[in-house]
């Protein structure tokens, strides 16, 4: 068998690899179920044992929550949220056989990442 200069993989970056919105929202989707698994569940949990145990241990992990790295981890949770959310409806929207087309395809994982964004920032918005 003679060998081609064909890529060995259509992971292979350079040349060969032609960015695709789709495996980016596919990559997107999985580190943000893997970061809402890994810590804005366990970050939930310990907010209602926190509310649970009394008035101090609120406060502590209130006064966390409020420093630069919890309100970035707070950020990242809503963010992580609302991308789901979207990708959950676009999900359910091609179950029923509706935007299955490549166009179609992109521009609603488009429309995800921006409703994730604009719904992140209310979020966020109201909060503060």
């Amino acid at each position: 068998m003679s060998t081609s200069k064909r890529p060995m993989s259509p992971y292979m970056l350079g040349p060969y690899y032609k960015f695709q919105i789709t495996s980016a929202l596919s990559i997107l989707n999985r580190l943000t179920g893997v970061f809402m698994s890994v810590v804005t569940a366990p970050l939930l949990l310990c907010w209602l044992i926190a509310l649970a145990s009394g008035e101090e241990a609120y406060m502590a992990l209130s006064a966390w929550l409020g420093s630069g790295l919890g309100k970035l981890v707070i950020a990242v949770s809503v963010f992580s949220f609302s991308f789901h959310l979207f990708g959950g409806i676009r999900h359910l929207i091609w179950d029923a056989g509706w935007m299955m087309e490549m166009p179609q395809v992109k521009a609603s994982g488009w429309l995800a990442v921006i409703g994730s964004v604009l719904l992140s920032l209310i979020v966020l918005g109201a909060g503060l």
